[in-house]
């Protein structure tokens, strides 16, 4: 696999930003109610993995 060096930097900077994002959206969400999830079609238990996919989007 021929990666330049110049894209690993890249790509680890993005990622440093991509689990920002997740995190932010985890804090932001993890302070509303149960209900205010709920009308999102989310429950609590949902909340890291859908910040992760909304970070990353995978």
């Amino acid at each position: 696999m021929s990666h330049h060096p110049i894209h690993a930097i890249a790509d680890f900077f993005g990622d440093i930003g991509r689990a920002r994002k997740a995190q932010a959206t985890y804090s932001r969400l993890s302070q509303q109610s149960d209900a205010a999830l709920a009308a999102r079609g989310l429950r609590r238990e949902d909340l890291p993995a859908y910040s992760y996919k909304s970070a990353f989007g995978e």
